[in-house]
Parts: structure tokens; C-alpha cells; sequence
């Protein structure tokens, strides 16, 4: 076999451990969840996996950095398109708006619990902290670059903006975690859209 089959075949059998464990996360939770528990569902021996991945905590960082890492790329691919800041915030809202609230739900929760599980751990802390930052640094640059054009208001706070953004975001889908209907979800984003806007300093439609 080729070293460029073997890389492939490598990086499926990856993905598809993630996947197994991705399952079992959100079926019984990361804590409850034992690496016997993901060896059962894959078929796999508990060996050939901790060949991809020292620990469970191992596979939640690598699955959580790799939606995040294609994310940011996804977005900067397709801001390109998009030279001004409101069309990029206008952008990030209408993802939002795509994400069905069943799958907003299911990963608030997985995310919630292995936070609440690393804040006990000092160096699961600093991960957690450089994943998050991945996000930070996206939208501080489009602040940025809006208060250079002059289409964010000059006396903004960047770094205020930024951490506000996603208090607003993650803040409203944590209100809707339990309970309430996609329609008022969705009409509230329409709202904390606004909202941003006219906070940054452009409030047109």
C-alpha cells in the first residue's frame, strides 16, 4: 500500500472513531461515556483506538478543534466575497438562522458539559481557552477592519464587541436549550441581529 493510501486510510478510520464517539457523547453524555462504551459501538478493539487518541478528552478537543478549524476557514473562503463588515455580520446570522434548533440543542449541551467537566482541570482550561480564541480572533478581525473603513463607529471597542457578539448568540440558544419554538428562536435572532448593528454603529436594513 502507498504511503498516500495508507495516510487516507489513516485519516478515515480517524474520523470515523470520532464519529463513533461523537454518538455515544451525545447519547449518554461525556462524563457518563467510557472508552469501552465507544469500542462496543465501533466494533473496534480498545487498542487500535487508543492508537488515534490517548483519551476521550483527546477525541472531544481534536472534534471540537476540527469543526471549529473548518469553520473559520469556510468563513474567511467566504468573506473574500464580502469586503464590508455588515455583510460578513449580516452572513453570520444568516448561518445561524440555517442551524436547525435540534442541532443547536444537541451541541450547546455536548459543548456545556465538557466545560463544566475541563473547569476542574487547569490544563483541559488553557485547550478550552485556544479553541474558543479561534472564534474571538474571527470576529475582532471583522471589527477591525470595519472601524479602518469607517463602517464601524471609531470610539467601538473591538474586544468589547467581540466578547458581546457571542454573548448574544450563545446566550440566546442557551435560553432556548430546553424548551421553545424554532419561529420565536428564529425571530429573535432577526432582533439580536439588529441589535449588533446598531451597537457597532449601522442599524440600516
Amino acid at each position: 500500500m502507498s504511503p498516500k493510501v495508507s495516510d487516507a486510510y489513516k485519516e478515515e478510520k480517524r474520523a470515523a472513531i470520532l464519529e463513533g464517539a461523537l454518538h455515544c457523547f451525545t447519547e449518554k453524555g461525556f462524563q457518563a461515556t467510557k472508552v469501552e462504551d465507544i469500542v462496543r459501538h465501533l466494533g473496534m478493539s480498545k487498542g487500535a483506538i487508543y492508537g488515534y487518541f490517548a483519551s476521550k478528552e483527546d477525541m472531544y478537543i481534536q472534534m471540537s478543534n476540527g469543526r471549529m478549524d473548518a469553520m473559520v476557514q469556510s468563513l474567511h473562503e467566504q468573506f473574500k466575497n464580502m469586503p464590508g463588515a455588515t455583510d460578513r455580520i449580516r452572513f453570520l446570522f444568516g448561518r445561524f438562522r440555517n442551524q436547525s434548533l435540534d442541532e443547536i440543542r444537541k451541541w450547546m449541551t455536548f459543548h456545556l458539559e465538557f466545560m463544566l467537566y475541563a473547569s476542574r482541570q487547569p490544563a483541559l482550561v488553557d485547550t478550552l481557552a485556544a479553541y474558543s480564541n479561534k472564534a474571538i480572533q474571527l470576529l475582532r478581525e471583522i471589527f477591525e477592519e470595519g472601524k479602518r473603513t469607517g463602517e464601524c463607529r471609531q470610539d467601538l471597542d473591538e474586544n468589547a464587541a467581540t466578547y458581546l457578539f457571542w454573548a448574544v448568540r450563545d446566550g440566546l440558544a442557551l435560553q432556548f436549550l430546553l424548551d421553545g419554538e424554532a419561529a420565536d428562536y428564529g425571530r429573535y435572532l432577526n432582533e439580536a441581529e439588529q441589535m449588533v448593528l446598531r451597537y457597532i454603529g449601522n442599524a440600516s436594513s
